[in-house]
């Protein structure tokens, strides 16, 4: 009998760790479309770079070393040098900006997925780091996360954001929630021919004090006989889907303290998701 236990303590360790290494992973996937998005960006840029003319300059002026005063003053190409120059300057630096901006994005990406594999190294113990954050920032960054996937279908983003202070949240469970949503709301928004796809946010705070915010899309919506389970371990309506995003929100939003809940007209009338966290006055910034 206590090896029969063994055993069965043994497989279930298995499954669980098994489990915990598929929601890292689809957490993670989704946090990777981000980082590839950023990845091919800079790399376009930089092969693109106008700043490739700078050789161009210098092939010239080294061709004319000897006599480069009278080639600056009475040549055509002379005399249109300084102007290109100053011009070229002007693009090299708007692309070096915009190349630092997805750096940052890229950064903020494997931080976030460092985050994720940290906070699910254990099941017994999750990591938990709170700190003072702007809302709306936050859900930039969980937009620009899946930047790449919303582009694709010309998803638009409305977003409703109420002028809330500095909060205490945390952070990457913040972000987890918010980019599996978008995810699931880009998958409602597959195969809608008949609008214009859209997903709204709503953010504002409620009485407890909570932070609360609504994701809603105007895609396939859910059937009733789907929504009691939407949330359970497993439950998908995809063929390539897993079901471990909204079961992984769902215990995100309860190791914070809050909740998430769904609600839905039914089959083609879109769905809104409603995240509500307990809000810590005392922490945060007023």
């Amino acid at each position: 009998m206590s090896q029969v236990q063994t055993e069965l303590h043994a497989k279930s360790r298995q499954a669980g760790m098994a489990e915990i290494a598929t929601t890292v992973l689809h957490n993670v996937g989704n946090v990777l479309n981000s980082v590839n998005v950023s990845a091919e960006l800079v790399s376009s840029q930089m092969r693109t770079s106008k700043a490739q003319g700078l050789g161009k300059v210098a092939q010239l002026m080294n061709e004319h070393i000897h006599d480069l005063a009278d080639f600056l003053t009475t040549d055509h190409k002379g005399k249109m040098l300084p102007g290109y120059l100053l011009k070229l300057a002007e693009v090299v630096s708007a692309e070096q900006l915009s190349i630092i901006e997805e750096l940052e994005q890229l950064t903020k990406g494997i931080d976030h997925i460092k985050t994720i594999v940290a906070a699910q190294q254990s099941y017994a113990v999750a990591v938990s780091i709170v700190e003072t954050v702007p809302v709306p920032e936050l859900i930039d960054d969980a937009l620009r996360m899946s930047a790449g996937l919303l582009a694709r279908q010309e998803v638009t983003v409305v977003k409703d954001i109420a002028d809330l202070p500095l909060l205490a949240l945390d952070r990457h469970r913040m972000l987890l929630i918010l980019v599996n949503l978008i995810n699931n709301a880009k998958q409602a928004l597959d195969g809608v021919i008949d609008r214009s796809p859209c997903i709204t946010f709503s953010v504002s705070l409620a009485d407890g004090p909570v932070l609360r915010i609504t994701v809603a899309d105007n895609g396939n919506g859910i059937t009733p006989e789907h929504m009691a389970r939407i949330f359970s371990h497993g439950f998908t309506t995809r063929k390539d889907g897993h079901g471990f995003g909204l079961h992984s929100c769902a215990l995100a939003a309860q190791e914070m303290g809050g909740s998430l809940t769904v609600r839905s007209d039914g089959a083609g009338q879109g769905a809104t998701f409603v995240l509500d966290i307990p809000i810590d006055v005392a922490q945060s910034q007023m």
